[in-house]
């Protein structure tokens, strides 16, 4: 099946079905067709007990303690509280700014890559996407995902699909091609370092779905993990997809049980009959 074809089935089957609703509530999918919403494959993987993420907070806070020497405020009542919160909130400031870079980072790539489905050419110059005055770690990021498209025999597809299946989640597909005529999904990151947990699941929810509504084959499944410091690049695949598929169905049934409003324990009242 060629380009043309899959692109064909893509705007039949996909295209218009699902809506992103994101709002103060976290990241949302409507359901054009059925009416039905479903919180997103990234809200839903937050169940994960991610203890590598809380050894990295209280590494930045530290850090952020050390700095001016904040940290005697702490033995100061006068500054105490104030020290207490930079430091608590040291790590999120760190995270918002690194999602910020891979934000622009990703925006960039997707034009780029829009560019390239209308015209039939891949441009000569991802840095000409990026917006004025960007950080010069998204320009190394938008410049790992040209160096990997230079290397290797890409046809695209489609960038930033969004899929789902009503029954567990939604989300955006980051970019569908054709690599050595293998239907492919590529799926950039930015993050500092590999989640292999979160990564595989989420990966194979975006496969299945896709599968699912379009009756398409993805042969390959690439995560494309992006250098902020350079043109650079790691690609990683995922040993089982079908159990990775597996434990996100897992993932949205704890997710859906945790965050439903029924009660999950009730107080154990005797009750005296008179």
């Amino acid at each position: 099946m060629n380009v043309e074809q899959i692109k064909k089935i893509i705007d039949e089957k996909i295209t218009g079905v699902w809506e992103a609703r994101h709002g103060i509530s976290g990241h949302r999918y409507y359901n054009t067709k059925t009416g039905h919403y479903q919180d997103s494959v990234t809200s839903k993987l937050n169940v994960l007990n991610k203890a590598h993420l809380a050894k990295w907070q209280i590494r930045i806070a530290i850090e952020w303690l050390l700095v001016n020497d904040r940290f005697k405020q702490l033995s100061d009542p006068q500054w105490k509280d104030d020290a207490m919160t930079g430091a608590m909130l040291a790590p999120f400031d760190v995270r918002d700014s690194a999602g910020a870079i891979g934000s622009v980072a990703h925006n960039a790539v997707e034009r780029y890559i829009n560019e390239w489905i209308a015209t039939g050419q891949r441009p000569e110059d991802i840095k000409s996407f990026a917006m004025e005055n960007s950080d010069p770690r998204a320009i190394a990021s938008m410049r790992a995902v040209e160096a990997f498209f230079v290397k290797h025999p890409i046809e695209p597809i489609a960038s930033e699909i969004l899929v789902g299946d009503i029954r567990y989640s939604a989300g955006t597909l980051d970019f569908l091609c054709l690599m050595n005529k293998d239907l492919t999904l590529i799926d950039f990151k930015t993050s500092n370092g590999v989640d292999q947990v979160s990564y595989s699941v989420q990966v194979a929810a975006y496969k299945a779905f896709f599968e699912s509504m379009t009756g398409l084959k993805i042969k390959q499944c690439k995560i494309l993990h992006l250098s902020k410091d350079s043109d650079k690049f790691e690609v990683w695949i995922i040993l089982n997809i079908n159990k990775a598929w597996s434990a996100f169905k897992n993932i949205c049934r704890v997710y859906d049980w945790m965050y439903n409003k029924k009660d999950k324990i009730i107080k154990d009242i005797k009750r005296i009959k008179i």
